[in-house]
């Protein structure tokens, strides 16, 4: 049975080669093959060496591997888990029950947390090595800001946020076209590498739940039987082992934008005759890395403080940015976008000099030369993908993060929405009182609106990339939202509130209310310009 995935169909058999006939409601999922990391790059990688030598899939072909091995037994950068042991009450409500979650990312660990609290034993299990033990790690070139949005979900656990102020934000510097700076500063925000993110809540969870939570790393999810709720895991990295047969009273997918636990279910739903759609659309943006700058481009607002930084460096090209975040060691590292399929005409370093200074002012002229270097011999990956499902859940399962509502990179709510859904999971788990079948279901309908609505939401910000203009009515929606509620925010602030709430997307209003503040803006917008159309035809007609 197929279903369907916009741009192309999927197929989900019931049968794979030399398994025979699978039970009603069993998915065989594709194998997917792991190639090894190759360690070609000074980022931080972190974590210690096991006594036996380096972490099991790691080649260190093309990098001198003396180098490489001293560096992975290097302090670890990541920031150190501060979370005290939950002992729990004895009277959790899902006690003695089992919870498998796929993805060990950010939302897969705080799911755990919430899962282990209420009372289940959880087994976390990823396809990745853990990120202190993976060598490639350019998860430092592209940060993670945690919102109060996402910091919720954390302080409901009781989890303390790293207290070195390396982590603060700082806030965000902006260098347009022209050269021209604009200082925006944040307080309360942590910024943390993608993968430091992921380590500092596998720390926290193994410290906050020992005994309560434990992980599997290098396995991938081969088959799912949702009707048994049994799940079968193979080894990745090409290490020949047993395939590992799990039961689970619930299943949590928070394995990504590719999500398997996903695809299993769109099989499933499928054969149930039940229509199950999964949109999934490209930001149209893809992106190149480099690491390890050093430069003094902070402005006097940041200088004598410590904490984290973003500039961002913008073009007449919407779709054309370089980025910089400082790192705690004192450098620099980002990321060059471009419009996907823009890097194919660009070869050798002297091509990405070039552009560079074409296309930007303000970029310190040491860095162009060494970042075109990084940047010629990187490959490039899509700049992220807005995901959306018709479904949230499944028999025993529900869907997290970026496998439910993936979103890009513009307003910055990928992982604290994936957070915020853990938090919601956790609501979903207190109102089922312990009816753990019951779970899925109330999970669906406390967040699937939310969910469609940021996609909407992140759909509609890419207008100022097209750049349509007034013919493009996603921009005339935000614009009016924005002027027309900034205007009222000043007028009638204790009707409106203190601003536009597209403009508080951080601080955790649902995002069903942001979209609807945004389409009942833009009617009054059409309402108001309609009366001054009208009030100005009146005089003119007066004046004939």
């Amino acid at each position: 049975m197929a279903s369907a995935i916009r741009g192309r169909i999927v197929q989900h058999p019931a049968t794979g080669p030399g398994l025979g006939a699978r039970p009603r409601g069993s998915v065989v999922l594709p194998r997917q093959r792991r190639t090894l990391p190759v360690v070609k790059t000074a980022a931080p990688a972190g974590g210690l060496v096991p006594d036996g030598g380096v972490p099991s899939g790691v080649s260190f072909e093309g990098y001198d591997k003396s180098a490489a091995e001293r560096y992975l037994r290097e302090q670890n950068p990541y920031p150190r888990a501060l979370a005290s042991v939950d002992e729990g009450d004895g009277g959790a409500l899902y006690t003695g029950k089992r919870a498998v979650v796929v993805g060990a990312g950010p939302a897969g660990s705080t799911a755990a947390m919430f899962l282990a609290r209420q009372g289940f034993q959880v087994e976390v299990y990823e396809r990745r090595p853990e990120p202190k033990n993976d060598a490639v790690d350019t998860g430092r070139a592209y940060i993670i800001i945690l919102i109060p949005r996402g910091q919720a979900a954390l302080k409901e656990l009781g989890v303390k946020l790293p207290e070195d102020e390396h982590f603060r934000t700082l806030g965000t510097v902006s260098h347009n076209a022209k050269g021209k700076t604009r200082v925006s500063k944040e307080e309360g925000n942590v910024t943390f590498s993608r993968s430091g993110l992921a380590q500092w809540l596998i720390d926290t969870a193994r410290r906050r739940y020992p005994g309560r939570i434990t992980y599997n790393f290098n396995v991938t999810a081969e088959e799912i039987d949702f009707k048994a709720k049994k799940i079968r895991f193979g080894t990745t990295g090409g290490i020949m082992s047993p395939a590992r047969h799990v039961s689970y009273d619930l299943l949590v997918g928070t394995d990504g934008v590719a999500s398997q636990v996903r695809g299993a279910l769109a099989g499933y739903w499928g054969r149930e005759g039940q229509p199950y759609n999964v949109d999934v659309d490209d930001s149209g943006r893809e992106y190149k890395v480099y690491m390890g700058l050093k430069g003094d481009i902070e402005p006097p607002e940041f200088e004598g403080k410590t904490g984290a930084s973003l500039h961002l460096y913008t073009s007449d090209d919407p779709f054309t940015s370089f980025t910089a975040h400082s790192n705690p060691d004192g450098t620099y590292s980002g990321t060059f976008s471009l419009q996907t399929g823009g890097f194919k005409d660009l070869h050798q370093p002297a091509d990405y000099e070039a552009l560079m200074r074409a296309k930007f002012k303000g970029v310190p002229e040491d860095w162009v030369p060494a970042a075109a270097q990084q940047l010629a011999a990187a490959p490039a990956s899509p700049a992220g993908k807005r995901v959306r499902v018709s479904r949230m859940w499944g028999p025993g399962c529900v869907l997290l993060g970026d496998a439910a509502h993936a979103v890009t990179p513009v307003f910055g709510q990928g992982a604290n929405s994936a957070l915020e859904s853990c938090l919601v999971l956790n609501k979903a788990l207190t109102e089922a009182k312990g009816d753990v079948d019951a779970v899925p279901q109330r999970f669906n309908e406390l967040r699937l609106e939310d969910a469609h609505s940021l996609y909407e939401l992140d759909r509609k910000a890419y207008s100022f990339f097209r750049r349509k203009g007034p013919f493009d009515p996603d921009f005339l929606q935000l614009l009016a939202h924005v002027i027309l509620g900034t205007i009222l925010s000043k007028i009638v602030p204790f009707i409106y509130g203190s601003r536009p709430a597209l403009l508080r997307l951080g601080s955790g209003i649902p995002y069903s209310q942001i979209t609807a503040a945004v389409a009942r803006d833009a009617k009054l917008a059409a309402v108001l310009l309609l009366a001054l159309v009208a009030f100005v035809a009146a005089k003119v007609f007066k004046l004939i």
